[in-house]
């Protein structure tokens, strides 16, 4: 397993940070494509009054385990593709006999 730090900015409540962040789990990483997230380890949010133009909020760093998801993508051949396929694999097996 991996961690990965994720960013969430100008939220207007501590709860809203924690429902993005409950959200996360089971979805792809924001920005890194090919991880899930698994669970999260552990947030710290900042309050950044009157940052905002006058308005109080919140930013967060999230840190979260990840996984890399593995593809169980079926690929859809042509039946000419598998007749070059069969073709190209009879070939090979006839020199490495010669």
């Amino acid at each position: 397993m991996e961690t990965r730090l994720l960013a969430y900015e100008h939220a207007v409540t501590v709860s809203e940070i924690a429902a993005w962040a409950n959200n996360l789990i089971g979805k792809e990483v924001p920005g890194d494509p090919g991880f899930t997230v698994v669970r999260v380890i552990q947030f710290q949010t900042i309050s950044n009054q009157g940052n905002q133009g006058g308005q109080g909020g919140y930013d967060a760093m999230i840190l979260v385990e990840v996984t890399e998801k593995h593809s169980d993508t079926q690929v859809a051949l042509k039946e000419a593709d598998i007749e070059v396929i069969e073709e190209l694999t009879s070939s090979i097996d006839e020199t490495t006999q010669n």
